[in-house]
């Protein structure tokens, strides 16, 4: 093989090379761009994630919170009244007849 041959080789065999690199290359771009888009989409979930659990932490607080006031409320209902409540003694108006005093008739005669 001549050296004109073989530098003719290596020339085709640069350029190949050559466009594999650039192929390689917009590859490379593309897997980037894919990778921050999923990155992007992974940060969202992420947020959305803490978000619940705050959300999920706040009700089970408030859970809490309302089976706390019902089992007092349930407690007041089941002790016993130390003393009985007196109801209020409702008075009523007296009542004052009055009459109206007696009135004699008489029976005058009617002349004819």
């Amino acid at each position: 093989m001549s050296l004109w041959q073989e530098l003719e080789g290596l020339q085709k065999k640069k350029v190949e090379l050559d466009g594999q690199i650039l192929s390689l290359g917009e590859k490379e771009k593309t897997l980037e761009e894919r990778m921050k888009v999923i990155e992007e989409g992974l940060g969202i979930q992420e947020e959305r994630v803490r978000k619940l659990e705050v959300q999920l932490k706040d009700k089970h607080e408030a859970m809490g919170k309302l089976e706390s006031k019902i089992a007092g409320l349930e407690k007041i209902l089941k002790k016993p009244a130390k003393e009985p409540v007196k109801e209020p003694v409702k008075e009523e108006p007296v009542k004052v007849l009055v009459t109206a005093p007696e009135m004699k008739t008489e029976q005058i005669p009617l002349a004819k």
